[in-house]
């Protein structure tokens, strides 16, 4: 198996497209499924960049799911929470005889679905993200879909409202009036997506969350606001292999090597300067696994440069950094003019400028708050504005000059 995620079609770096980075790593992803003989690829959320992805990112998708089954393997994707699950799960059911099996949004999260490889069956539950405000507010009663085996659980309630609002009472259809509603968490919803059992000896989740512990980047959406996104680590309990998406970085949960990120493909923001990598899972019949990471070679690595707008122009320690996407923080001591159209002679993809000039006994702190500012003077305020860009505050000279502009225009204003 071949756990990656977090994709992102669609998406550019700054002002700069990474449509051909991302054709690239798929091209280079279906190689290695042919390469290795791999049985089944899961891609754990984010397949596009947005809700309404462009066309260019369609025909991606689809090429990509199509190299992989030409290269003989089964695919599991699931939404993440940059897709649009409706969308995404648009051919839900009708693809899934074809060896694609998608899914998002609520209707179908935690079906477990039997795949039969040479080896023996593997137990398949796939949870797209699942956003606790569009919990159903009522039991999404169990059912079988076409095609789709489900393993018997009869003694076990239709299933437990995704929501937690309606009681254990009403999921058998008895009132219970003391059972008081509960507010949907990201908990609550994971851990009711994943309430039904799997009964073949070894078994794979796949997941689009935030689990507990585990470290974020600077490129991440955030999946609450207001509530927390966390769900804890023991919502996977029993699994052979959980194949999670959502944190860009490549990371273990709990330092337990059957459950981790894979993180994205490429990097999608300066804080990602960790190598990028898919996961290859050996499940054999009994569960018990053994993982190995083969890392990306496409894609434009990260950096961020610090020193003087000279020093970045000149110095030949920053080489490597020519065909990087680059951040460039400056530390001269005064406003440097048209930083970056002098920076993109050396670096044709530097993205950010940051102006950080170095702190010393010439800094001029902020005189007054912004409420105090609109009571300076016309000339304390252009002499507090001149002290912010240069980091230092005006001359005797400039501050004469400062003053009889500031006259000329007072006096040109004046009817």
């Amino acid at each position: 198996m071949l756990h990656t995620s977090d994709w992102h079609l669609g998406r550019s770096f700054g002002q700069v497209s990474l449509a051909a980075d991302q054709a690239a790593f798929v091209d280079w992803l279906v190689d290695v499924v042919g390469q290795e003989s791999i049985d089944l690829v899961v891609v754990a959320g984010d397949l596009y960049d947005r809700a309404i992805p462009p066309t260019e990112s369609v025909n991606l998708l689809r090429h990509a799911l199509t190299g992989i089954v030409g290269a003989g393997a089964k695919v599991v994707a699931i939404a993440g929470n940059h897709d649009s699950p409706d969308r995404v799960a648009a051919a839900d059911g009708l693809t899934d005889a074809a060896g694609v099996i998608i899914r998002g949004g609520f209707a179908r999260a935690g079906e477990t679905v039997t795949l039969e490889f040479s080896d023996g069956p593997l137990d398949v539950v796939a949870v797209p993200y699942l956003d606790p405000v569009m919990a159903p507010n009522q039991p999404v009663h169990r059912r079988r879909a076409p095609d789709l085996p489900l393993l018997p659980d009869h003694d076990a309630p239709a299933q437990l409202a995704f929501d937690l609002g309606v009681s254990a009472a009403a999921t058998r259809d008895e009132p219970d009036p003391d059972d008081a509603p509960r507010r949907p968490t990201h908990q609550t919803v994971l851990k009711a997506a994943l309430h039904r059992r799997v009964g073949a000896p070894r078994s794979v989740a796949v997941a689009h969350a935030f689990v507990a512990g585990a470290i974020e980047s600077d490129s991440e959406r955030a999946l609450a606001v207001g509530t927390s996104p966390r769900v804890a680590t023991t919502t996977f309990d029993g699994f052979s292999y959980v194949a999670l998406g959502h944190l860009h970085r490549p990371q273990l949960v709990g330092a337990d090597p059957t459950r981790r990120y894979c993180g994205s493909p490429l990097p999608y923001s300066f804080s990602e300067t960790h190598a990028k990598h898919v996961v290859i899972v050996d499940v054999d019949p009994t569960g018990r696994c053994t993982t190995t990471e083969i890392p990306v070679p496409v894609g434009r690595p990260v950096v961020t440069l610090t020193g003087t707008i000279d020093d970045l122009l000149m110095s030949p320690r920053h080489a490597h950094a020519e065909h990087h996407f680059v951040r460039a923080v400056l530390t001269d001591p005064s406003h440097v003019l048209d930083a970056k159209a002098r920076l993109l002679h050396r670096y044709r993809f530097v993205t950010e400028i940051v102006l950080q000039p170095p702190a010393g006994p010439d800094t001029v702190a902020d005189p007054a708050p912004a409420a105090a500012r609109s009571r300076l003077s016309p000339l304390d305020a252009a002499t507090s504005f001149w002290s912010d860009v240069t980091n230092r505050p005006p001359t005797h000279a400039e501050r004469e000059m400062l003053h009889e502009l500031l006259d000329a225009a007072l006096a040109e204003a004046t009817p």
